[in-house]
């Protein structure tokens, strides 16, 4: 199973310099390959020339002091672009590439032998070439026996160092059948929600944490100061760097929260029904943009299904028009009249009274349940595709 791990580095001041040039050589060479790309027209010009990673670096003296295999292995991301976007069997046509800019996150990756990790709880070093040996925080190890394939080393816009490690290890251990004899389900259904950020069909709620409202007021400060300084200055490079920190703090309380909420759930249900949600259009709401952006519900989703693959649970999608708030869990009957802003409703048909949440929660889960013994497949992703940070 591939699955990669994600560490904090902790580079000198002589490597970052060579980390930020090995970036540009990277750029460079992307941004020559999307260049010659977008030079072709089939009605006036001839079919594009690529020069290699190689001849290219042959014009430039500077770049003799990167490593060669990166901007070979960025030759062959490049090569891989071009052969899906010109694919003639895929479902979505992808965009066309666009060019790299420096201020934007930078990487870049090594094939195996370019880089060894050696690692161990706490502080460790990473080896890799032409920067030589780089301390790494390890807060978890990949299991014995696992054999590394690439490392992917990147800079978010806050200047932090981290380094993906992917691998080829054993899967972990399928969590083990519930045992309904002793009172506990092992189906539930989800609603996720704004109010709260989980319903289950149990009836128990999980608040929503609303860690970017949190730090609005950090945000707010640092964005008022990044507004009066002059663009391209020291002074707004700095500023700039605090905003995008407090960012990154949000976005790890985010996902910190979602890994532990995700995996509380696998534990504890063999069978989860979640609804489809077109997040892209909800977040046209001008009202509730913001809410649902910092749910991350789309997120939270893609942590359920991959983990629901390691662990050996189920996790059934059900349609995006799926009525699961206005139908009436006793009867099915269909409250037309439904509101957003209403939170309890009483069945017009057979006079239950329902909280809202808890009675689409039940709802998707019982939906859930016929689809999955229609053996209807669920949107669910490949073992190869299953990777986390």
């Amino acid at each position: 199973m591939l699955r990669a791990y994600k560490y904090r580095l902790y580079p000198d001041s002589e490597q970052i310099i060579l980390f930020n040039k090995t970036f540009g050589c990277v750029r460079v060479i992307w941004n020559r390959f999307v260049a010659t790309f977008n030079s072709y027209d089939k009605n006036t010009n001839p079919k594009p020339a690529y020069k290699s990673s190689t001849e290219i670096k042959a014009e430039f003296d500077w770049m003799k002091e990167v490593s060669a295999a990166a901007l070979q292995q960025k030759e062959r991301d490049f090569m891989t672009f071009k052969s899906a976007y010109f694919s003639k069997n895929r479902k979505t046509k992808i965009k066309r590439c666009r060019f790299k800019v420096k201020g934007s996150r930078q990487s870049y990756r090594l094939p195996a032998p370019k880089f060894s990790l050696d690692p161990g709880l706490g502080s460790s070093y990473l080896r890799l070439e032409k920067i030589g040996r780089v301390k790494v925080l390890v807060d978890r190890e990949p299991k014995p026996g696992y054999k590394p394939l690439s490392a992917t080393i990147s800079k978010d816009c806050a200047g932090a160092f981290f380094v993906s490690v992917l691998v080829d290890e054993m899967a972990p251990e399928k969590f083990p059948a519930i045992d309904t004899s002793s009172g506990c389900k092992n189906a539930v259904g989800i609603d996720l929600g704004l109010k709260h950020y989980i319903t289950l069909s149990t009836g128990e709620k999980i608040e929503n944490p609303e860690f970017l409202r949190e730090s609005q007021a950090k945000l707010k400060k640092a964005q008022r100061n990044l507004s009066r300084k002059i663009r391209g200055s020291n002074r707004y490079k700095k500023c700039k760097v605090k905003v995008a920190r407090v960012h990154r703090k949000v976005t790890n309380q985010r996902k910190w929260f979602q890994h532990q909420v995700s995996l509380d759930l696998l534990r504890r249900f063999e069978f989860i029904g979640v609804e489809s949600l077109n997040v892209s259009g909800m977040v046209k709401n001008r009202k509730l943009a913001r809410s649902i952006s910092d749910a991350g519900w789309s997120q939270f989703l893609n942590l359920l299904q991959y983990k629901a693959l390691w662990y050996g649970r189920q996790i059934q999608e059900i349609g995006t028009f799926f009525p699961s708030s206005k139908t009436c869990s006793d009867c099915g009957q269909i409250n037309q009249d439904l509101v957003l802003g209403d939170r309890e409703w009483v069945c017009k048909s057979c006079g239950v009274i329902h909280d809202r949440d808890i009675n689409a929660a039940v709802n998707i889960e019982q939906e859930a349940l016929k689809i999955y013994a229609l053996g209807v497949p669920s949107a669910q992703r490949t073992q190869s595709q299953c990777k986390t940070a």
